[in-house]
């Protein structure tokens, strides 16, 4: 018996939108908060505390804290096997 196996790398974009898969853990951070009724208000608050937290690290160039906005992705890489 021989296996062949291939790797994908997957990524989903984390912004107000996201859904996180049924198979996510409970334990996942970012899964609990884009779960529920809350969920968008949840997201969009996440977001905007990483702009602002970004926004303070890079304070030599930027005045007014507003300059930078991070995005974000969750990456993951898949094994398929093929048993020939």
């Amino acid at each position: 018996m021989i296996t062949d196996s291939t790797f994908g790398i997957h990524r989903l974009r984390f912004d107000e939108t996201y859904h996180p898969s049924d198979r996510t853990r409970l334990t996942t951070n970012f899964a609990n908060l884009a779960r529920g009724e809350s969920r968008q208000e949840n997201l969009r608050n996440v977001l905007q505390m990483i702009d602002n937290r970004f926004n303070e690290l890079a304070h030599w160039d930027n005045a007014t804290g507003d300059r930078y906005s991070v995005d974000a992705d969750f990456s993951h890489l898949r094994q398929f096997r093929v048993i020939l």
